[in-house]
């Protein structure tokens, strides 16, 4: 594995290098130089927010930095192709009960950002605490692991951000949701596309199995110029938190490159053992001497005001898991997006993606290696845009087809056709 390293470490030399070499860093960067991926959803006033102001409450978070926002989702799921049945896996990760309204989360944020290119000391913190059925698939071990039922809660994030004079430095302690992939966990509206009309219900094969989501350790950002940014850390691992599967830390790294307004490249690595990645209270032992790595490469294009797109690569190898004799241990895939919206009210979304597990299944819990190939076609759908309240309420129904070379799903077929829409509403 120290390949890899190598490999990351070449990468982050030859951006640095090309960073130094362009513009000198100005004291403050726009928020719209900076990748869409990156952007924070308080960018805007939100609608509790407003309310505090309304009521004469938002002084002291006014005067604090401070803000409070959140949402709320519920979705329903129906597959098609199992018809009356509701066994069997769909391998479709959070919104997977099938022919059910399910309460998906309710996201409430307290956060102080803090800006590094200000070359200011400053402290900044995020807490995120959800409730829903949602919770209960991405706890992080030994917080929160031990409830049952399937609405749970979960303490999402939670981390504090140290800003440094005279550097365009920060330090980040604590728990985040994870920095690789096209797709985000919050509510899968502050992705890649910055758009919450530009995301999608339901998630990739990638996002669901060859990314963490989350990760707790200490992490350094460094904003070069407006182009690159360069973060690396060390973190307890893939879904680790208050306990550890094992006793090793893994490095984590990413180079962020926005050319202009219109682009962004995104690198990420991690490395370090990972074996078990699940969560619980009765983990096997973990593993402490096989390191797995994970690459994951985003690009997205802006054409127009209108019109996006979006790839995302992903690859993880593991030299050697436990129990696990079969298979070469690799898995990963490729996703392509495309977003066009025709109007303030109506957004149309598109993925296409292929997603191949060579370690016999392993790590989407497949009963054999499998490749997977998904088509979703989804609307988002803003029925209210210009409404002060309203406007924050969002439609997303899609269409997905899910096709696999081994009979996985259901009761054992080979493809899947799935009808989704959820509603959430943020404030």
């Amino acid at each position: 594995m120290k390949s890899f390293r190598y490999f990351f470490a070449a990468i982050v030399w030859t951006f640095a290098a090309t960073a130094f070499r362009a513009e000198p860093l100005p004291r403050t960067i726009a928020a719209d130089s900076l990748p869409a991926a990156t952007e924070q959803p308080s960018a805007v006033q939100s609608p509790l927010m407003g309310t505090l102001s309304n009521a004469g409450l938002s002084g002291f978070f006014t005067r604090s930095g401070l803000n409070l926002y959140g949402y709320i989702e519920a979705g329903y799921m129906h597959d098609a192709t199992a018809q009356g049945s509701n066994d069997g896996p769909t391998f479709i990760g959070f919104n997977s009960f099938k022919n059910d309204v399910i309460l998906d989360k309710i996201s409430l944020n307290l956060e102080r950002t803090v800006d590094p290119t200000t070359n200011k000391f400053d402290i900044g913190f995020h807490l995120e605490e959800i409730y829903g059925a949602d919770a209960a698939f991405i706890h992080a071990n030994g917080l929160g692991d031990a409830q049952h039922g399937r609405e749970q809660k979960d303490l999402l994030q939670a981390y504090i951000d140290i800003a440094f004079p005279g550097l365009p430095v920060k330090i980040r302690l604590g728990k985040w949701i994870e920095l690789a992939g096209f797709e985000h966990f919050s509510a899968n509206i502050y992705g890649a596309f910055g758009d919450p009309a530009r995301a999608q219900y339901s998630y990739s094969y990638q996002f669901l199995y060859a990314e963490p989501g989350t990760q707790t350790g200490a992490l350094a950002t460094w904003i070069v110029n407006p182009q690159w940014t360069i973060d690396a850390g060390f973190t307890r691992g893939w879904n680790q938190s208050l306990k550890d599967a094992n006793s090793s830390l893994d490095f984590l790294g990413r180079v962020t490159f926005t050319p202009s307004d219109k682009t962004a490249l995104i690198f990420v690595m991690t490395e370090g053992p990972e074996f078990p990645t699940g969560f619980g209270t009765n983990l096997s032992p973990g593993d402490n001497t096989n390191s797995w790595t994970a690459l994951d490469l985003v690009a997205t294009q802006k054409f127009t005001d209108n019109l996006s797109f979006g790839l995302g690569f992903d690859y993880v190898s593991a030299p050697q898991i436990p129990a696990l004799t079969s298979g070469s241990k690799q898995w990963g895939g490729a996703a392509a997006y495309l977003s066009y919206a025709m109007s303030r009210v109506f957004t149309i979304n598109t993925r296409l993606e292929w997603y191949s597990d060579a370690a016999d299944g392993y790590s989407l819990g497949a009963p054999s290696s499998t490749n997977f190939y998904e088509a979703t076609l989804s609307f988002a759908v803003k029925p209210f845009p210009t409404e002060s309240t309203l406007s924050h309420l969002l439609f997303r129904p899609e269409i997905r087809y899910d096709l696999s070379d081994q009979p996985v799903f259901g009761t054992g077929d080979k493809n899947q056709f799935t009808i989704n829409m959820d509603a959430l509403f943020t404030f």
